[in-house]
């Protein structure tokens, strides 16, 4: 009997040590619901260590680039503004309060025939903020954009003036530089035809930390088990890669879409080649980028870059809302062309560096109109093409 007493004496004590090691392990492994799978901790995981960069990224135009309509939000916009439009055969679309939602409403003869809720909202309204709704797992984007600067709602970019336009899909790809993921699947829908449905579930809204910082859950796990350990472990510096992987990083949104990919931009990682991720391009590109999407074409045509090992994270700090960054980016200028009797002139003059240097230019690829005063709105953003523009000096 003394044997079989050790032996399960052993098993038991076999059974506990498990038992103790997988609640250990729980407690030190983050919580994870992530759409991503298993490598990814999800964005509230960083703010038990890092919580002032991850209180001041919430409020950036990155992590406000898509979202689920916020009702409060809206309603703001929808109050300020007449929330009406009219289009050249006399139809109109209105945005209606049905709370606790908003929907976009089709109007004809005065009777209401069509209505679509508005359920994601994309861009970060700094400029300008448009929605989609659902319908059988598929987005479609809705005829009226929120335009900041008019305070009012216009048209969506490129929509016909003619009536109002409900069918325009948004397919994965613009969720690449929109969100931080969404799981799609190709249904057969005929003889060599696809369609793409997207998972309504699956999305993580924003540019999120793991979509810059790579997957964090065993960056997570050991920082927990190990609170004393301060040198970032399993986590890829940004700083120490080499200039073109930390160009590559912002190029994935800030290069434009108009290369075929290999495979979703969802799966770069830090430390990548994001020339792998597209299909051999032979063309020799635009010789005339545009301000919206091509970013990184513009600076590097700059001679500020060319002559100096400058990222895009010399002037812009990724975790500070961007009404904070002006002051931060002339003091770049100045930290380079000092000691300059220019600088020294200009800055009691009202405008700075990036004004004069970096203006505000009209998008060609976005364009906005009112529909039936068919006026065009200019869309306005910084280039990032840096040199003396004679009508600024």
């Amino acid at each position: 009997m003394l044997p079989n007493r050790k032996i399960i004496f052993v098993i038991i004590l076999l059974a506990a040590i498990v038992i103790f090691w997988v609640q250990c392990m729980g407690r030190n492994s983050p919580q994870n619901n992530d759409a991503r799978g298993n490598l990814f901790a999800g964005a509230k995981s960083c703010e038990s260590c890092h919580a002032g960069i991850a209180h001041s990224y919430l409020h950036t135009n990155h992590r406000q680039t898509s979202a689920k309509v916020s009702y409060e939000d809206l309603k703001k916009y929808v109050s300020a503004a007449g929330a009406i439009l009219y289009y050249n055969d006399s139809s109109a679309v209105k945005v209606e309060e049905k709370a606790p939602a908003f929907f976009q409403v089709a109007i004809t003869d005065d009777k209401p025939v069509r209505s679509e809720k508005m359920d994601i909202a994309i861009g970060s309204a700094e400029k300008a903020q448009t929605y989609a709704y659902w319908k059988d797992g598929q987005l479609f984007q809705l005829p009226l954009t929120y335009f900041t600067s008019l305070r009012n709602f216009t048209n969506s970019p490129g929509y016909p003036m003619q009536k109002p336009y409900f069918d325009r899909m948004i397919l994965s790809r613009c969720f690449e530089c929109h969100t931080s993921f969404v799981s799609k699947a190709d249904i057969p829908s005929g003889p060599l035809q696809v369609i793409e449905k997207m998972d309504s579930n699956s999305i993580v809204f924003g540019i999120d930390c793991e979509r810059c910082h790579g997957p964090a859950a065993e960056h997570v796990a050991f920082h927990s088990a190990n609170p004393a350990v301060k040198e970032a472990r399993f986590m890829v510096s940004i700083k120490s890669l080499p200039r073109q992987r930390q160009l590559d990083l912002c190029s994935v949104c800030h290069s434009g879409n108009d290369m075929d990919v290999q495979q979703s931009l969802f799966a770069f990682r830090p430390g990548d080649t994001l020339d792998h991720f597209y299909f051999p391009h032979f063309g020799s590109g635009s010789a005339d980028p545009d301000v919206h999407g091509k970013q990184m074409q513009l600076l590097q045509a700059s001679k500020c870059f060319q002559q100096s090992n400058m990222t895009c994270t010399t002037c812009h700090d990724a975790h500070v809302p961007a009404a904070n960054k002006m002051d931060a980016v002339v003091e770049k200028c100045s930290g380079c062309h000092r000691p300059s009797s220019h600088i020294t002139a200009m800055q009691t003059n009202v405008k700075n560096c990036v004004d004069c240097h970096m203006p505000l230019q009209v998008s060609k690829s976005l364009d906005f109109n009112d529909g039936r005063q068919k006026r065009s709105i200019p869309y306005l953003l910084r280039t990032h093409l840096i040199k003396v523009y004679p009508d600024t000096e």
